[in-house]
């Protein structure tokens, strides 16, 4: 029998790293190992919490991104315990979580195994938290206006299971570096949220700053 373990780590390690990456605010792999791991990153917007929190729900289809679906398909996020983060085609779909807490504006928290890790039999709870940061803004002559409010989104990913390749079961060494992967891959995906709500937020200001 032909092993290809180191081949098939090596295809799935090449294909993630071809994707461009921008790194979030803050970043943590907090541990990695060959049974599990967990990763945080943090990421702000300008726009106002219920709208970032609405761009998450409502418009996953249009931040999240297409390279890091099956079929690039369309997305949705069913809104409610038991709903579905999921993805269709016209002759293929896919659940890529499911989500098990929500509370609006606050908090929402999926369970399952994304992309690879979903087959490799890697499972766990990956946590949307919405939070408001004041901050004072200053005038070009130092005069302080009003507190502007911006948005942290902290996406944390607490996952268990034995990371293998090929069915052989990967060194602690290995799978921290396919954690690395992952760790760049969600800060794709929450930079992507928080992008798009800026963008969406700056629209809304020009055409206010119009009128």
């Amino acid at each position: 029998m032909t092993i290809t373990t180191k081949a098939s780590q090596a295809l799935l390690l090449s294909g993630l790293l071809s994707l461009t990456f921008t790194s979030p605010s803050h970043a943590d792999v907090n541990y990695a190992d060959n049974s599990g791991f967990s990763i945080t990153n943090e990421s702000e917007s300008a726009a106002p919490i219920e709208a970032v929190y609405s761009h998450f729900i409502q418009d996953v289809d249009k931040w999240w991104p297409k390279d890091h679906t099956w079929w690039k398909g369309t997305l949705s996020i069913d809104e409610q315990a038991g709903g579905c983060f999921c993805e269709v085609t016209q002759t293929a779909s896919a659940a890529h979580m499911q989500i098990s807490y929500v509370e609006p504006n606050k908090k929402v928290v999926m369970t399952g195994g994304l992309g690879p890790l979903q087959e490799m039999g890697v499972s766990g709870a990956l946590t949307w938290e919405f939070s408001t940061v004041e901050e004072n803004a200053l005038s070009n002559d130092d005069i302080k206006r009003e507190p502007s409010p911006k948005t942290k989104v902290t996406l944390t990913y607490h996952a268990s299971g034995n990371i293998h390749f090929n069915g052989q079961r990967a060194s602690n060494e290995d799978a921290a570096k396919l954690v690395k992967v992952v760790d760049k891959v969600q800060a794709q995906q929450l930079n992507a949220l928080t992008a798009f709500s800026d963008k969406q937020f700056n629209e809304v200001e020009k055409d206010s700053a119009k009128r």
